[in-house]
């Protein structure tokens, strides 16, 4: 295997860094090198580090303020000596595969850019992670919150973006796309580095065999600040270039449908849109595609003042609806948002059977499935 150094900017955490570095310990392959940089953190985090036993090397840098993630990734890149660099968030908790599977794919597949990880919400089981992609105007995760073992979550695939909470790239990828662009501070770092990593010509991969559990964003107010000004600088350097590719997610999703419910296509389905997101049109245009059936007329029902973790559907749409023959299909922003509907779904399971949820996260699902009963 070759070799390895792995990279773990620190910002406080002394609630979930024992687990993290108990789980890094079980990961590492043998004759790593760690570089572990603490970014100014009020809490003393030195406390937490274990021996890492023989073979081991550990380095330790000291950062006197807080200077983000960019910068401490960019002090630690020039001392890492192994042929393989792994950057990881510390609020993660790694399978003892994670490390390894990136490497062998890295090792295994010509020509590839950045590689990342499976990543499952510890709370829920479900996925956090399993690529990005780009919307019209946005960029998101894809699959947001299916269960971990959903076919589709267990494909390792190419793309173009992807988080770096977990990111993989070989010595001969960073002398090439140089190092993160510390004008981003916390936040479009990974993004940019990927799309750096397609315009030199490699490809990036979400390792499907490589897992971890995200906490996700437990660094406190450290890990928002400069979020706006990142999000002006990096569309202002990109919003020309990207290429527009979550129409194929959803694509993937209605297929999956599709080959467990053939009989769903020729079903004459209405959209309704309760969806506050622009890429809502791509995915009327999908289904258009997909289910010759479908009643191109939408009717929206966005709720863009709603902030709602859950949409109550007898409560935001007009009395009459939920007695209408003709089946439905939801767009909304997250699937789970329609959980709280047993009332409704119950009603309507009396009058079609078989409705369908599309979010633009590119998740399709059938209510009949029983985790959406909930």
């Amino acid at each position: 295997m070759p070799s390895v150094s792995v990279i773990v900017p620190i910002f406080n955490g002394t609630e979930f860094l024992p687990a993290f570095f108990g789980s890094l310990v079980a990961a590492l392959p043998d004759g790593s090198q760690v570089i572990i940089v603490d970014d100014g953190s009020a809490q003393p985090i030195w406390s937490t580090v274990p021996d890492f036993g023989d073979g081991i090397s550990v380095e330790r840098l000291q950062n006197q303020s807080n200077l983000g993630y960019c910068a401490s990734v960019n002090r630690a890149f020039p001392l890492a000596t192994g042929e393989i660099i792994v950057q990881l968030n510390s609020d993660l908790v790694l399978d003892p595969h994670c490390i390894g599977a990136m490497v062998d794919l890295i090792s295994r597949e010509e020509n590839v850019g950045i590689v990342g990880s499976k990543l499952i919400y510890p709370t829920t089981g479900l996925v956090q992670h399993v690529g990005m992609a780009f919307g019209h105007y946005s960029k998101s995760h894809v699959f947001l919150e299916l269960p971990a073992d959903h076919p589709l979550c267990m494909r390792t695939r190419s793309l173009q973006i992807l988080t770096s909470a977990t990111a993989a790239m070989s010595r001969r990828v960073l002398d090439r796309i140089g190092p993160l662009d510390d004008v981003y501070y916390n936040h479009n770092d990974d993004i940019e580095h990927c799309l750096l990593a397609r315009e030199h010509g490699f490809t990036n991969f979400m390792c499907a065999d490589s897992v971890a559990y995200h906490w996700e964003s437990l660094s406190g107010p450290a890990r928002f600040a400069g979020v706006e000004a990142a999000d002006g600088v990096f569309w202002a350097r990109w919003g020309s270039k990207y290429k527009s590719d979550f129409a194929a997610f959803v694509d993937e999703a209605l297929d999956h449908v599709l080959s467990e419910a053939p009989h769903l296509e020729g079903v004459p389905f209405r959209v309704l849109d309760l969806s506050r997101s622009g890429d809502s049109q791509i995915v009327l245009e999908r289904l258009t595609k997909h289910l010759t059936g479908i009643d191109r007329e939408l009717r929206r029902f966005r709720q863009v003042s709603n902030l709602a973790r859950h949409l109550r559907l007898p409560l935001l749409l007009p009395h009459w609806i939920p007695q209408e023959p003709t089946p439905f299909i939801y767009i909304v922003d997250r699937y789970r948002e329609l959980e709280e509907n047993d009332l409704w779904f119950s009603t309507r399971r009396q009058i079609v059977s078989e409705e369908l949820i599309v979010d633009v996260t590119g998740v399709a699902v059938r209510t009949s499935q029983t985790h959406l009963r909930k």
